[in-house]
């Protein structure tokens, strides 16, 4: 995308924000931007247009500027274009080598704009701002409710909101609007929700005093946010945490705490302060707009968009095919599977055989590489994020230079660039530290383009987990030609009489095998359960590795299987009662045992019984950062379909169940070794073990098996969603129609 349009007046300056086409109405970013846009707009010549997350630039006809306003997240720069930065708080993730592909860096922080351009960042300041068509002092409604003092922002985990909170506790009353806040305040204090942007400018413009409490992160690097502009515009004082580095002498109604705090004094003075009449509250307002409001940054903005397109300056591509000779060593590609011990190391080497393939393939005459040599079995280490692109980049290196698929190569190489930059060694503030309990979660985000932290996927619908069949009980016990085996995984070896009282409601046949990690443990468990065949194993995905491989060699007796795991989880008090949920599930009763196994007996297609999703991780039943890694695992089982999407994923989440043999013989079949998963580091996603939990349903369905999720006899989760059939056959008639794949 190149410049477009004579270079003079004329420019159109494309807003992009972190929100989301389908949820922009719930983010603040979109009615700054929309502000901002109008205020563009009414500069002769001037245009502007929002962008929301991922989106590309449209064509305008007229010279074009790229200017995100960044929040949480930063996007790579639109290639042939000039591109700005306005970050107006901290994102989670901001490499200088990212940021040194902008042309130009306006900060929100006077804190930070000596400490990036010591690094070599075009930067300069550029404070908060606020709409001051929008907030105003006459947005209140005659006669209506005034609020002596108001905080209206969300409270989380990572947004605790120590000032609103010691406010309360020194016994003052802040009418506080945001979610989160249940149980954390008085509820007489807590006034709903949300606002929309209306009645957020009609509640400022009726308020005496606003608290501006900032996220910790924000706060010491110096970003003020513009809440405290919104409120001033609107005729109110503020009173703000502190925020490193921040003055602002010609606002005496904006007063900052010192790193000592002083907020009781300080919020019994203003609020003892006679309050502001109209006409000051007015006056307040002419200088805030004056000085802070959009129109004054907006001429700043297109001041530099117009420097830039002058200059010519515009941002780079990861992969640009040109005519140039062939320069430089010809890369030599190594097998994806030859990897390293560590997920770091081994992305690592992968990005920079991805980075060095593209860079071969910019010139368009560059005879095809030959393949890898296949890296011995004792050669392999952890399996990875990289490993399918590597693997694409590859095949792609291998076509004659005419049917290489060049759009491709740029993708490939952008995201690999963006992983790369990452990981280059730099000193905070912006960068991340990829510690071993984060990295597998964050390195396919960071792959992506996403941001770290991330909800739910695009269109992902919770409700499609709460189907289930109540089972119920069968009087005769089943007596299958082969028994069925129990793998067990016992970490927490203290689950033992737990599971060796739930077991006793298989009345049939079977038999138990346990893994644990240690021989004391490992003696402890027999006491309790001293029918088992019981191994000591590495400490290496969690109880995937266990189940499936450690245990490889036992398969072929049985037919029928049950994985359980004495599961805890430490990073969620949520999650305590999971594992009696997943049992009630899968060993409520003798009588829904035998169900099951009827089941499996009855219907020759069903593969997998599985747990209703339990309530607290209906929201983790997708992918996550997980789907790279599935990608290489489908390539290692010669899978030919495309894995699903989100919406058709369904697997046993929690990785405990009841299957058919034949339905997991591919991933049986891997065979794959500890050294392939990453070493313990309480990751709580990204792993391979991760990513084989949800392939163990995707194995299941592309061998035309069906999953059937159950819940126990009695069971009142979800209950709306209960499908009840009252006979095998009707069941598998039901199932083969698709009714538990809605």
């Amino acid at each position: 995308m190149g410049l477009r349009g004579t270079l003079g007046d004329e420019v159109f300056i494309h807003l992009s924000i972190n929100a989301l086409q389908q949820n922009k109405a719930a983010w603040g970013d979109t009615q700054f931007a929309q502000g901002l846009a109008a205020a563009i707009r009414s500069i002769p010549g001037c245009d502007a247009g929002l962008l929301y997350r991922g989106e590309v630039p449209p064509e305008t006809g007229v010279p074009s500027v790229v200017l995100r306003i960044v929040g949480p997240h930063l996007e790579d720069p639109v290639p042939g274009l000039p591109n700005m930065i306005w970050m107006i708080s901290p994102p989670n993730l901001a490499p200088r080598a990212m940021m040194a592909r902008y042309q130009m860096v306006f900060l929100a922080s006077a804190l930070m704009v000596p400490i990036l351009r010591r690094r070599g960042i075009p930067v300069a300041y550029l404070s908060q701002a606020t709409d001051s068509a929008h907030f105003h002092p006459d947005r209140a409604d005659p006669g209506a409710e005034t609020y002596p003092l108001v905080f209206v922002g969300g409270h989380a985990a990572r947004a605790e909101r120590h000032l609103v909170q010691e406010a309360v506790a020194a016994g003052f009353e802040p009418q506080i609007w945001g979610p989160g806040w249940g149980g954390v305040i008085p509820d007489r204090l807590w006034r709903g929700e949300r606002l929309n942007y209306a009645e957020l400018a009609q509640v400022y413009a009726a308020s005496r005093v606003i608290l501006n409490s900032h996220m910790t992160q924000m706060a010491n690097l110096g970003f003020m946010s513009n809440r405290s502009y919104d409120a001033l515009a609107s005729g109110a004082c503020v009173l703000s945490d502190h925020v490193a580095g921040f003055m602002a002498p010609d606002l005496p109604e904006l007063r900052m705490l010192g790193p000592d705090n002083g907020l009781g004094s300080a919020l019994e003075a203003l609020l003892a302060a006679p309050p502001l009449d109209r006409l000051a509250r007015l006056a307040l307002h002419e200088r805030i707009a004056r000085r802070h409001g959009f129109d004054a940054r907006a001429a700043e903005i297109v001041t530099a968009a117009r420097r830039l397109l002058a200059e010519g300056k515009v941002a780079q591509p990861a992969f640009s095919p040109t005519r140039a000779p062939l320069s430089g060593p010809v890369p030599v590609l190594s097998d994806p599977a030859r990897s390293a011990a560590d997920t770091l190391t081994a992305v690592r080497a992968a990005t920079t055989e991805i980075l060095a393939i593209s860079r071969y393939l910019e010139d368009p005459h560059a005879p095809a590489l030959p393949p890898p040599a296949p890296a011995a079995a004792d050669r392999q280490g952890v399996i990875h994020v990289m490993m399918a692109d590597l693997r694409e980049m590859q095949q792609i290196a291998a076509l004659p230079a005419a049917l290489r698929p060049l759009d491709r190569v740029g993708a490939l190489a952008a995201r690999a660039l963006r992983v790369h930059e990452v990981m280059q060694p730099e000193p905070p503030p912006l960068s991340v530290d990829l510690l071993p309990n984060i990295a597998d979660q964050l390195l396919p985000r960071i792959l992506r383009g996403e941001p770290l932290w991330t909800h739910n996927p695009e269109g992902f619908n919770r409700e499609q987990g709460k189907v289930s069949l109540p089972l119920w009980p069968r009087k005769q016990v089943p007596a299958p030609a082969q028994a069925p085996g129990v793998f067990l995984h016992l970490f927490h070896d203290d689950l033992a009489p737990v599971f060796a009282e739930r077991l006793r409601a298989i009345e049939c046949r079977y038999q138990v095998y346990v893994s644990t990690d240690d021989p004391a443990k490992a003696a402890r468990i027999l006491a309790h359960l001293p029918q088992a065949e019981v191994r000591v194993l590495e400490n290496r995905g969690r109880d995937i590795y266990p189940k499936l491989y450690g245990f490889g060699d036992v398969y072929d007796r049985h037919e029928v299987v049950l994985h359980l795991h004495g599961k805890k989880s430490p990073h969620s008090g949520k999650l305590d009662a999971w594992l009696d949920h997943i049992l009630t599930c899968l060993l409520g009763s003798p009588g829904e045992v035998s169900r099951i196994l009827s089941l499996f007996d009855a219907i020759p297609r069903l593969g997998m019984v599985v747990p209703l999703t339990y309530r607290p991780v209906l929201g983790a039943a997708h992918w996550a950062a997980n789907r790279e890694i599935a990608q290489e695992l489908a390539f290692r089982m010669g899978m030919k379909q495309p894995l699903p999407e989100d919406a058709d994923l369904r697997f046993p989440v929690g990785s405990m169940f009841w299957a058919r043999t034949a339905a997991i013989r591919p991933l049986l079949d891997l065979r794959l070794t500890p050294a392939q998963f990453p070493p313990e580091a309480g990751q709580v996603d990204g792993t391979v073990a991760h990513a084989l939990e949800r392939m163990l349903g995707v194995t299941c369905q592309a061998g035309g098996y069906h999953i059937l999720p159950v819940s126990g006899a009695g069971q009142k989760l979800h209950v709306k969603h209960q499908k009840a059939y009252r006979s095998n056959g009707a069941l598998r008639e039901a199932l083969d129609s698709g009714a538990f794949d809605a």
